[in-house]
């Protein structure tokens, strides 16, 4: 395992080193692209193993910011060839004894000029070299999208000195780049013949955990929300669409929600995930059309939350109070009353074994049972239902007043169905 401390402990001391050999030997296994992957995700997960590995190849105490012997000789060049350059201007304004000459004023310019490089050098390397520390350490800890262009974190990692010119996916060069000053004494880099300018250099953005979790806690919410037998608020339902609409209108939390969570949130399978890559890099998707695909998905998550959670608190109600209504939503139940609702209210229903049918439940209300058991019932010929344990009293037409319900009368009404979950009334 390496020895090689360097990130952080650069961070800290801009010379000591702390062991990530643990980190980056977990990286070794995403450390390729897969053959024939489109996958953005797996291309920038290719690219923070690459400068991990590089990092874990250190052995020395070395000052991790330090520049090489390639870029020490660049930046002494083009000092030298400065200070010719002042030195010249210097001399010549030297023969001016009228400081209001324009050619006086002209190479007075041309040394403040010189001044001027020198300051913004000095400026542009200490940004740089926190640069450098800000890249690795976001690297290590993981802390870039995975949504980003894969361009745009391949040129972070080469301008760093993270340069992989045979693709293999490994650093070539430990810690050269492809470094030039420019007109100014801006940092400049040659990434694949094009001059680009440090100060107009885009960085990856970062994964956007703020936004994530923010999603995943309120859908939290909104689960219990469900499990508690609570309602989902339509207004806040669309408040959330609005919300997440206005946030997601920046594109880097807008790929970070779609590349970077895909177990928690959800949203996009693999497959899914390299059509996007694939759409986003060839221009046939734009970016509002992501937009809106994402929006509906994560409103229709949440939907599917709140009723995941009512469904859980409709299922509790039932195993733990059966009483009352939730009794008679137990499918075999509702499968048994409903039956029996069924040929109470059809006129035409012929009543077997002499007139007598049953179904098997534990009666509710204030007679309800402790236990479930076979209940017989019948329409009699002046339109009652009784509804009873003994079979004969019902075959006979002789159970007490509490098994005997009355169509005509609103409390026995009222009875059968706390009782029985049964409507003896018709309800066309």
């Amino acid at each position: 395992m390496a020895n090689n401390a360097l990130i952080q402990g650069a961070a800290r001391t801009g010379k000591k080193f702390l062991d990530i050999g643990d980190a980056v030997g977990k990286a070794f296994s995403s450390m390729s692209v897969p053959a024939g992957s489109k996958s953005r995700v797996d291309e920038n997960k290719a690219i923070q193993a690459r400068v991990n590995n590089s990092m874990s190849k250190m052995k020395t105490d070395m000052d991790f910011t330090s520049f090489s012997p390639e870029e020490t000789a660049t930046m002494r060049n083009f000092l030298l060839q400065q200070r010719s350059v002042y030195a010249e201007a210097a001399k010549m304004a030297a023969k001016f004894d009228d400081t209001t000459d324009p050619e006086y004023m002209n190479y007075v310019d041309q040394m403040q000029g010189v001044n001027n490089s020198f300051t913004n050098l000095a400026s542009q390397l200490k940004s740089y070299k926190q640069g450098k520390l800000d890249y690795a350490q976001n690297q290590l800890e993981g802390l870039y999208s995975n949504g980003n262009e894969p361009s745009v974190n391949n040129n972070a990692a080469t301008i760093f000195g993270f340069i992989d010119e045979d693709q293999d996916k490994r650093t070539d060069k430990r810690l050269d780049s492809p470094f030039q000053i420019l007109q100014g004494g801006n940092l400049g880099f040659n990434i694949d013949g094009n001059e680009i300018s440090y100060n107009d250099m885009p960085m990856p953005g970062l994964k956007d955990n703020k936004l994530a979790n923010s999603i995943l806690t309120k859908n939290e919410t909104i689960y219990n929300q469900g499990t508690r037998g609570g309602e989902l608020n339509p207004e806040m339902l669309k408040a959330y669409e609005l919300n997440l609409d206005d946030q997601l209108q920046n594109r880097d939390a807008l790929r970070s929600i779609v590349f970077d969570y895909e177990s928690e949130l959800g949203i996009f399978d693999k497959e899914e995930e390299i059509k996007n890559s694939v759409a986003l890099e060839n221009g046939t998707l734009s970016y509002d059309d992501l937009r809106k695909t994402v929006v509906d998905k994560l409103v229709q998550a949440r939907k599917d939350v709140f009723n995941s959670g009512k469904k859980e608190y409709d299922k509790k109600q039932i195993e733990q109070n059966p009483a009352g209504v939730g009794y008679f939503e137990i499918p075999k139940i509702k499968e048994a009353v409903t039956l029996a609702e069924n040929r109470i209210l059809n006129p035409n229903y012929i009543f077997q074994d002499t007139g007598v049918d049953y179904f098997n439940l534990e009666r509710q209300g204030p007679l309800g049972d402790s236990v479930k058991q076979s209940y017989y019932f019948k329409r009699t010929g002046d339109g009652k239902v009784l509804i009873s344990t003994n079979k004969a009293g019902v075959k006979d037409g002789f159970v007490p007043p509490s098994d005997t319900f009355d169509p005509a009368l609103d409390a026995d009404v009222k009875r059968a169905l706390a009782e029985f979950g049964i409507n003896i009334v018709p309800t066309f």
